[in-house]
């Protein structure tokens, strides 16, 4: 799986949050992590929420949506 994200925004996630977009892309890792449709954050695009275990230990909650290769 490939991420990408706003540099802009990975670094207001972190002074935000004190969570990297690394750290919360590690949670697709995790193998207990469940998913499912984020229907509050879904204005022009179908977003989707995964809670796990970042590679830190720690348990978040990362808002994402999928990109369709090659757009």
């Amino acid at each position: 799986m490939k991420f990408e994200w706003d540099q802009t925004k990975a670094a207001s996630n972190v002074k935000k949050h004190n969570v990297s977009f690394d750290e919360a892309a590690s949670v697709f890792l995790d193998e207990l992590a469940v998913s499912g449709p984020d229907p509050d954050h879904s204005i022009g695009e179908s977003r989707y929420i995964t809670f796990g275990a970042s590679s830190l230990g720690r348990l978040l909650a990362v808002s994402h949506a999928y990109r369709l290769t090659g757009c």
